[in-house]
């Protein structure tokens, strides 16, 4: 089967993400192996996104902070948040939904309802991920309507759509009635994440030429010692070991195109030799290069 990639541009925003401009809701039923190395790698988008597990347990991250789902619970990530799915340790598989939605389909902009109700969230840096307890009263109810929004999907009954707006409708209104006194709970992020983005965003750049610890600390504007503790902290990586992920995650499409040779896509990748791209690729992924790319295109 072939694993799936999240893929970004070079600011590190999720592509393929556009809704449907007619009715801009789309409810994803995940399997975090899906995913290669069974994590949905850091990204963000415009788009709002909730999800709930079914099965299984996740760290999601958002931002600078993870949480660990357990089935039955959930998430809520605001507009432009930076976050990633991943499979803890020892766990076999996640199962999950995610919900995603442009804040338009609740009212359009310069409108009382998107004025009163939406612009105050969307512009809140305490909400930038809100973990959904299902202890608590009313984050309980916040999951029963994701669960029927998800149910409402796959059995597509009469107006499906005129429902899903209906309980999209109850859930942001739960969600505004209570997130008033977020910022008394939640301390107010710093400019970690905004260093952390321009630290991804100058690796996701510049992956194909050659890269030290150095450049990317001075991408962020911090010592190699304080760019490593960022790393460590946020992605639970060093800087160089994104570097590496970064291109094996680039060099899958090119291997599964079929077109162009091994040495070609370690060159264009960043790695300086191929022997150390098939070394490093077979000890991310379990597979050669060559076995990788025959059996895309004999999945194909």
């Amino acid at each position: 089967m072939k694993k799936r990639v999240i893929y970004t541009d070079k600011n590190m925003r999720e592509l393929k993400c556009t809704l449907d401009g007619r009715f801009p809701l789309r409810i994803e039923h995940e399997r975090l192996t899906d995913f290669l190395h069974n994590t949905a790698h850091f990204h963000w988008h415009p788009e709002l996104e909730f999800a709930y597990v079914t099965q299984g347990s996740v760290i999601c991250q958002a931002n600078d902070t993870a949480y660990r789902l357990e089935a039955g619970n959930g998430i809520f990530f605001n507009t432009n948040t930076l976050h990633a799915y991943l499979l803890p340790e020892g766990e076999e598989d996640c199962l999950y939904k995610a919900i995603l939605f442009e804040p338009s389909l609740l009212g359009q902009p310069e409108s009382l309802i998107y004025e009163e109700y939406i612009t105050p969230i969307l512009s809140n840096p305490y909400v930038s991920g809100l973990f959904l307890d299902k202890t608590i009263d009313w984050q309980r109810e916040l999951l029963s309507i994701l669960e029927k929004m998800a149910l409402c999907h796959l059995e597509k009954p009469s107006c499906a759509r005129l429902r899903l707006l209906e309980l999209l409708a109850r859930l942001w209104r739960i969600l505004c009635e209570n997130t008033a006194a977020v910022p008394e709970m939640l301390p107010y992020p710093g400019k970690d994440i905004v260093r952390m983005k321009q630290a991804m965003t100058y690796i996701q750049h510049s992956y194909s030429s050659f890269i030290t610890l150095d450049d990317i600390a001075a991408s962020c504007s911090l010592s190699q010692s304080e760019c490593c503790r960022l790393f460590r902290r946020i992605l639970h990586q060093s800087p160089m070991e994104y570097v590496i992920s970064f291109r094996i995650r680039k060099s899958l499409p090119l291997l599964a195109g079929g077109r162009l040779t091994i040495t070609e896509i370690a060159g264009m990748t960043g790695f300086q030799s191929s022997s150390y791209f098939a070394e490093t690729f077979k000890k991310q992924t379990g597979m050669t290069p060559s076995a990788y790319r025959k059996k895309q295109l004999t999945a194909d």
